[in-house]
């Protein structure tokens, strides 16, 4: 997913010398991306080796994430890019930084505290997640935070040398792994799906595919259908590869996975099986004619239906019920939108995108924004008093201002996004003398208030206001 975005650096920015850091395990990820000037694996074996050893050695850790990070240091690096969106990575992300040095994403600052110097990264960590809000996939967030817009020629297909497998002119690639099992099928159901396809076509054969850690996983479907044509290619192919197989199908049916993202680079059709373990709108597939197939957890996937789906699409028909691809700023189009979520949306967008405050009828969602009123107001009124009282006095009250807050956001889940906009926006205060800290901690109060007033009746915002002599 960051591919096109590193093309988009290269693009614009022809000049440069571009490396990429990643984790080991995705070293192959890298293969085929012609932008880069260097692939750096982080050598976590290498440096925390020592730390399971029978005897303890953390110095000699230390000492070598020390020299890793020092080789990193020397590159002296204009620009460093976190796209990881981990607050862990934060502090390899300042670590390798200079003083001169432009950061995006996730950084620390001098105190050792979490960073957040961009908005698209602030809005990110306040919405976004599995749990989370927001509905921009990842790959518009990316190319968001540095400023830039893509074009087609970021989206391209990478250019690889494959193998010729022999595959027939038409077929449908099916990848029946994931990341983490919990984010895929059990055997048995990939096996009831692809007879229920076998059902209503037999001329296309299914080509399978996976890493060679899931070989058992493709020999397991695999016996478990009876009729139709599978060539299972399961732990035989490299990750380059796949863009030649991608290019080649029909379809590709998978769930949340490094295929059904490559495919967005081929512009194959998809159909992406997704769970409430995954966020389909920052993660699923990108290819124009791609569907989404949503169930709550792996055991609510009806084989019969999925099936049926797959032989609709690859006859050009656009089935019912599946979430669809579609542009926009949120890429995927739902046929039953639940008003609920739609009104946290469009909240989210009015906080972070300037689109208009969303009208609601919800009577707890007005009485609890008249209570956050209520609350940030003392607060507003108690960090105006600190000068003369002092914070040693103020402080205690203010953190229980915040207590309250949040117990008013567990009790109606549908004002946590204005809650987390604040929250947020008190993380990114820097350290600072207590006088400055002081005023922009009020400026974010004064915000906050603006943004509750819209859902305030007029009276009631007149008698909450605070004295002009205080």
């Amino acid at each position: 997913m960051s591919w096109p975005a590193l093309r988009a650096l290269r693009r614009l920015h022809p000049e440069c010398e571009l490396h990429l850091l990643t984790r080991s395990k995705f070293e192959a990820a890298s293969e085929g991306l012609a932008v880069l000037d260097r692939h750096i694996s982080l050598p976590t074996a290498f440096l925390l080796e020592p730390l399971i050893r029978p005897a303890l050695a953390l110095e000699e850790s230390l000492e070598r994430v020390e020299g890793f990070i020092q080789t990193l240091k020397a590159e002296s690096y204009d620009w460093v890019i976190n796209f990881t969106f981990s607050p862990v990575s934060s502090y390899l992300t300042h670590a390798i930084s200079g003083p001169g040095t432009r950061v995006t994403g996730y950084s620390r600052h001098e105190d050792g505290f979490l960073s957040i110097p961009d908005e698209v990264s602030a809005y990110f960590y306040a919405q976004a997640g599995v749990t989370g809000f927001n509905r921009v996939h990842l790959t518009d967030l990316f190319i968001s935070m540095l400023g830039y817009e893509y074009t087609e020629a970021d989206w391209e297909a990478p250019k690889v040398d494959s193998r010729d497998f022999g595959l027939p002119e038409r077929y449908l690639l099916v990848h029946v792994g994931a990341s983490e099992p919990k984010k895929t099928l059990p055997p048995f159901k990939w096996a009831r799906i692809l007879k229920n396809f076998f059902d209503h076509n037999l001329e296309i054969p299914v080509v399978m595919i996976g890493s060679a850690s899931e070989r058992a996983l493709g020999e397991a479907i695999e016996a478990g259908v009876s009729r139709g044509r599978i060539i299972n290619l399961v732990g035989r192919t490299q990750m380059r590869e796949v863009f030649h197989l991608l290019s080649q199908a029909q379809l590709l049916v998978g769930c949340d996975s490094a295929p059904m993202h490559m495919a967005g680079l081929t512009n194959t059709p998809c159909l992406n099986i997704s769970f409430d373990s995954v966020n389909f709108w920052e993660t699923g597939p990108k290819a124009t004619l791609s569907f989404i197939y949503k169930a709550s957890f792996p055991e609510d996937v009806l084989s019969e239906e999925v099936g049926l789906y797959i032989h609709q699409i690859l006859q050009g028909e656009v089935p019912e019920n599946l979430i669809q691809r579609s542009g926009g700023l949120a890429s995927y189009q739902v046929p039953k939108e639940d008003p609920a979520e739609l009104f946290t949306w469009n909240l989210v967008q009015a906080l972070y995108l300037g689109g208009p405050f969303p009208v609601t009828e919800d009577l707890q969602f007005c009485q609890a924004v008249e209570k956050l009123y209520e609350v940030n107001n003392l607060s507003r009124q108690n960090i105006l008093q600190i000068p003369d009282k002092g914070l040693e006095v103020l402080g205690p009250l203010l953190d229980r201002a915040d207590e309250v807050m949040e117990a008013i956001a567990r009790m109606v889940p549908s004002v946590v996004p204005i809650l987390k906009w604040y929250q947020t926006e008190k993380i990114r205060i820097p350290a600072g003398t207590k006088d400055v800290v002081a005023r922009q901690t009020l400026e974010i109060h004064e915000k906050l208030q603006r943004i509750l007033s819209v859902y305030m009746l007029e009276d009631s915002i007149k008698v909450h206001e605070p004295d002009c002599k205080d």
